[in-house]
């Protein structure tokens, strides 16, 4: 037999060898060089072990230790913990070599380097991580003042540079950080006073200053609107109260140097859940609300000199579960709702009548009160107001009334001179509103009255209507505006936002305020994976097609049901055009909202541009909350069902708006957006995606606007766009009926604005028959007030997302209180056997 040629023999090898390559996606050789250095200059510590074991870097088990995080083929996260023992560091270890040799990986956006004893001073070479969106350098030994080549890092969303010996000052250009949404520099030897710059940091959530050696007086932080957890505890700042935003969820002062009075601005944190003013000076009366902020669950006043009388009677929050009153100047009794058990309470130090703890005689706290000179003050009354009735009598009141209605637009066109646009709502569709004629008015407004008159229960109520519309109408003509209804001040208990332990772990500022853990991760889907589950696309998959695309629906091969959009890109880009853009989306992940599960790309074979983004979400059965609310048929939600539902609007656009960044604004919400699945749990289907032709978000050059972008947007009111339409749906709720035309709203927010101000028989009639006999009069006249300012004309005059959920949250727990209190009056057996 003839002997075969050489390379006959060598060609199973050779394809077995262009197998492996093409079967094995690694990471680049120059970054698994890069991650074998570092093993190196940290003198090979047990958290690094696994890469030695293999050369698969991507692909390693995370572990408590170690996270490797690569996308397409480049290392983009990387977490390494170990248990701070410097003696593994090596005698010629230099922190500069370490982040020069880190600096080569172009694309890591976090970096976590905590508990490995490093030393040394924060480098300059840490400028090269120009993609870094998280460092973490916590638990270690660093030393020096903060370098400037860290404000180049203008990508930066979190910065954590804990227990470390970190001095000098904080440097003012921190302020120039605009991303910025965490600042934790506690447990270093910070001195000095706070910049000013602070407070241009419109993003930040998180500032923890805690056991540094700062001082001085606190800038004024007003403007950060999205912050929610200060922590100054263990410096030396004051004497005055700082000026603090109102959505703070955790506020620590302990430990200072303030010497004056609280504010009596302090009560309007309605998110405030932790409160610790302990070991300073503060002086004046202690302000027992406090104690009943609407979530407040931890309060610690201790070791100052505050005065006042404090009352049985006075009210706390069901869900406060510490309170520490100790060392002050308090007399009278500690109040009863502070009494049960299941509380910590401590009270020691005062004049209190209260025995069980150690008191002073009641001329102590006198004469230590004069000594710091306390001027009382004068107890602020409640303001109340009472409910006017109106009844007139009126003939043919029926006609009276439909006569009115039509006159509030007609008086309102003529005075405006335009119908005013509706915000986020297509060209088109204003165009088309515009075009209406006063007939046309007339008669959209007489169908409307029309079907309310329908509902209302008996001739007084119709009379006080009428009477109310009418003075409406005059107050229109007289005054040429609608007169906005004025704001409650609600100081009951709220039911708390479950905000505990907010943005505790920076290398995780991506996943703060969502609530999308029970979902798989975020990954990349193969075409022929989308292909398979939808049986290649096939007709009887396809669900509908939209602006943004079309939608299908399949089913993966381990039984998961999803939903796929479809988008065709218009321009030709490499993949690597749209990353921004799929990052962005991988975070739009909440309970309130259709989830991102995934994305795809078709591209092209001649020049691999992509053709189409294909977009994976979960699949929620498209069961709207219209046909829930005012559908024709089928069984529609109670109230109570109805107000969370709400809640859950607008927790979803809440994350929309400031879970994310940069925050997605003008959503475009309508009631048919909103699914319900059989628990009733609702999920916005449709909002404003950071990836589509159509949007103004998606731009060639591969960038997005960032923050810049989204702070402008704010200040242009976008927010508001969103406001708008969740009062569309607060309209829709409360009445029952499908609002199928712009020029209804402005019909039906009058009407909700006329019968706030009448009495509850005239007020329910207008309300959905379905509903109207189980909602509490204070419950009903919350959502109604809410959903008139919402519908405001004006932009400034809307309320804020937060203030929505707010006074939603409050409508959901006086509904709630009333129910019970309902229950138990129908099965009292007697009025005596009640306490």
């Amino acid at each position: 037999m003839a002997q075969k040629p050489v390379f006959l023999s060598l060609l199973p090898l050779l394809i077995l060898f262009l197998a492996n390559i093409q079967l094995s996606e690694q990471l680049e050789f120059s970054q698994s060089q890069t991650l074998l250095k570092v093993q190196q200059l940290l003198g090979y510590p047990s958290a690094l072990s696994a890469l030695s074991s293999t050369s698969d870097f991507c692909n390693i088990e995370p572990t408590p230790y170690l996270t490797i995080v690569c996308y397409e083929d480049s290392l983009t996260q990387l977490h390494v913990v170990g248990n701070n023992d410097f003696t593994t560091l090596p005698p010629n270890f230099s922190s500069d070599t370490l982040f020069t040799t880190i600096g080569t990986l172009s694309s890591l956006k976090v970096l976590s380097l905590v508990s490995l004893g490093l030393w040394g001073p924060l480098p300059e070479s840490i400028a090269q991580l120009s993609s870094l969106e998280i460092l973490n350098i916590s638990s270690n030994y660093f030393n020096g003042v903060i370098p400037s080549q860290l404000s180049l890092l203008r990508n930066l969303q979190s910065v954590v540079l804990d227990d470390n010996n970190i001095n000098g000052e904080i440097p003012n250009w921190v302020g120039s950080l605009q991303g910025l949404a965490v600042l934790s520099m506690k447990k270093n030897w910070l001195c000095g006073s706070l910049p000013t710059s602070l407070d241009g940091l419109q993003t930040l959530r998180v500032l923890d200053l805690s056991s540094n050696q700062l001082s001085g007086e606190v800038p004024h932080l007003k403007n950060l609107a999205n912050l929610q957890v200060l922590n100054l505890e263990n410096n030396t700042f004051g004497p005055h109260f700082p000026s603090l935003p109102t959505k703070l969820v955790s506020l620590v002062l302990r430990n200072n140097s303030f010497r004056l009075s609280v504010p009596s601005g302090l009560n309007s944190l309605y998110l405030l859940q932790r409160l610790d003013l302990s070991l300073n000076g503060f002086v004046g009366p202690f302000p027992p609300s406090l104690l009943s902020l609407p979530s407040i669950n931890y309060l610690d006043i201790s070791s100052n000199k505050f005065t006042g009388m404090l009352f049985s009677n006075t009210s706390c929050n069901d869900d406060l579960h510490f309170v520490n009153l100790s060392s002050n100047l308090l007399k009278g009794e500690i109040p009863s709702c502070l009494e049960p058990k299941t509380r910590v309470v401590l009270y020691d130090g005062n004049c209190l009548s209260n025995k069980n703890q150690d008191q002073h005689p009641l001329h102590f706290c006198s004469n230590e009160a004069l000594a710091v000179k306390i001027i009382p003050r004068e107890p602020k009354h409640k303001r109340t107001t009472g409910k006017t009735v109106i009844v007139s009598s009126m003939g043919s009141v029926v006609g009276v009334v439909l006569i009115l209605g039509v006159v509030i637009l007609v008086v309102s066109r003529v005075h405006k001179k335009q119908v005013v646009k509706i915000p986020s709502k297509s060209p088109s569709e204003n165009v088309t509103s515009q075009l209406h004629n006063e007939d046309e008015v007339k008669t959209t407004t007489r169908s409307i009255m029309e079907h309310i008159i329908k509902r209302v229960p008996d001739k007084r109520a119709v009379e006080t209507l009428t009477r109310s519309i009418k003075e409406h109408v005059m107050s229109r003509v007289k005054n040429k505006r609608v007169v906005r209804a004025s704001t409650r001040s609600i100081i009951e208990h709220v039911s708390s936002v479950n905000t505990a332990k907010l943005l505790t772990d920076a290398r995780y500022i991506s996943e703060t305020m969502k609530m999308g853990a029970s979902l798989p991760p975020y990954r990349t889907f193969a075409l022929d994976e989308l292909k398979e589950a939808t049986n290649n696309f096939d007709s009887s998959c396809f669900i509908s097609e939209g602006p943004h695309g079309q939608i299908y629906k399949g089913v993966l091969s381990d039984g998961m049901h999803i939903s796929i959009r479809g988008l065709k890109m218009r321009k030709r880009h490499s993949p690597q055009t749209y990353m921004h853009h799929v990052e962005m989306i991988s975070k739009l992940r909440h309970s309130h909202l259709v989830s991102a599960l995934g994305h795809a790309f078709e591209c092209n074979q001649d020049d691999s541009c992509v053709n189409s983004v294909f977009l994976i979400f979960e699949f929620v059965p498209n069961r709207s909350l219209r046909s829930c609310v005012s559908g024709s048929s089928g069984e529609k939600i109670s109230w109570t069902q109805r107000i969370a539902a709400t809640i859950g609007v607008v927790k979803g656009i809440q994350f929309l708006h400031t879970g994310i960044v940069p925050g997605l604004y003008s959503n475009n919400l309508k009631i048919t957006d909103i699914v319900l699945d059989n628990n009733h749990n609702v999920k916005i289907s449709s909002y404003n995606l950071p990836l589509s032709s159509e949007n103004k978000r998606m731009i060639s050059n591969g960038t997005y606007p960032g923050l810049k972008g989204n702070v402008q947007a704010r200040i242009k009111g976008e927010d508001k766009n969103d406001v708008y339409d969740i009062g569309v749906i607060l309209l829709e709720i409360i009445l029952g009926r499908p609002i199928m035309f712009h020029n209804e709203v402005g019909t039906l927010k009058d009407l909700l604005h006329v019968s706030i101000k009448t009495d509850d028989i005239a007020r329910r009639s207008i309300v959905d028959p379905a509903v109207h006999k189980e909602c509490s009069d204070e419950s009903l006249m919350t959502m109604m007030e809410i959903c008139v300012r919402c519908l405001s004309d004006d932009l400034t005059e809307r309320p804020s997302v937060e203030d929505i959920l707010w006074n939603l949250q409050f409508a959901a727990q006086v509904q709630n209180s009333w129910k019970r209190d309902s229950s138990d009056h129908s099965y009292s057996p007697a009025p005596s056997s009640r306490d």
